[in-house]
């Protein structure tokens, strides 16, 4: 395990080395999208499988804020972020939604821990297709 410190470090430094990764607002939360769009909904939970074991809020997405749009090295990702709800800072997950071809491509899980207002400690769980430029994207959803 990273200390946090250790962490955040490299997360800033993931999310601001990459010039193939640039961000924008797009809009909708996860479960209004995955409402119209039935295979987003299945691509999600196919995704979280390996996690809903120790944390089944996922499944029915959690606390979500309005979605993003990254661009990967010239491909537009749409970004759901959601976390634990009534206890967002505990854990937290990001995905990249390619809507064209219906896909969800890479995605990322974190859980932490605290020592009252410390965080102690960070388990990061990469989803599907974690290369750099996509862990670059997601990254800066972490925290």
């Amino acid at each position: 395990m990273l200390k946090a410190s250790n962490f955040f470090a490299l997360a800033l430094c993931l999310a601001a080395s990459s010039p193939t990764v640039s961000a924008e607002q797009s809009g909708a939360h996860l479960y209004e999208a995955a409402k119209a769009d039935p295979v987003l909904s299945t691509e999600f939970k196919h995704i979280m499988a390996p996690i809903a074991g120790k944390s089944p809020w996922v499944l029915s997405f959690g606390t979500t804020a309005p979605s993003t749009i990254e661009t990967v090295d010239g491909k537009t990702y749409d970004v759901f972020w959601g976390c634990k709800p009534h206890d967002c800072v505990t854990e937290s997950y990001a995905v990249l939604y390619d809507r064209n071809a219906k896909h969800i491509q890479a995605g990322v899980f974190v859980r932490n821990n605290y020592d009252g207002p410390t965080l102690t400690e960070s388990q990061i769980i990469w989803l599907r297709d974690a290369e750099l430029d996509y862990a670059r994207a997601l990254g800066k959803y972490l925290y």
